[in-house]
């Protein structure tokens, strides 16, 4: 099968470019953060400085996202690898290898000697990606979420979810 992003039979994708998220990107990010007020939320906090949204494209489209949360995570002080979603064509490609590679660069730029993140317990596939990665669950967690609205900052939902916190040490940190 051949798509915009060539050759799905999970070889790499060529023309793969890492780079910080900008709102010409919104409507390819609302599908993968969940929805469009979500990506804009995360946008906007990295236009504040505290985080960074970071996109992967290919043949002009964004085909992944990742943030990374300097402050407040879920495993104090590590900064927070969070949003994790890659497009279904472009899955088993090194998309999010490299977003999450790229996400601990910028930790590693900003002095990180670690790197967290929380997956829901009952996500097997992702817990056995990030520790083909390095990381390691460090313990249980409950994730408290909230959605707010980007035009007001208004709380629009919450809750909670059973997560592992993993974590992985940065090399050259």
């Amino acid at each position: 099968m051949t798509d915009a992003l060539g050759d799905a039979a999970m070889s790499p994708i060529d023309d793969l470019m890492i780079r910080a998220a900008r709102h010409v990107d919104l409507d390819g990010l609302g599908e993968l953060a969940g929805s469009r007020d979500r990506a804009e939320v995360r946008l906007q906090a990295a236009e504040r400085g505290e985080e960074a949204m970071l996109v992967a494209v290919a043949a002009d489209h964004v085909v992944g996202v990742v943030s990374v949360r300097w402050r407040d995570g879920c495993d104090a002080p590590n900064p927070w690898l969070y949003g994790l979603a890659v497009v279904a064509p472009a899955r088993r490609r090194g998309v999010g290898r490299a977003l999450v590679e790229a996400g601990e660069a910028a930790g590693v730029a900003r002095g990180a000697a670690a790197m967290s993140l929380d997956v829901d317990v009952d996500d097997v596939a992702a817990i056995a990606f990030y520790q083909r990665l390095g990381y390691v669950v460090v313990r249980p967690h409950q994730h408290r979420w909230r959605a707010l609205d980007p035009r007001t900052g208004a709380v629009t939902g919450e809750g909670t979810v059973s997560t592992w916190i993993m974590r992985r040490h940065l090399p050259g940190a």
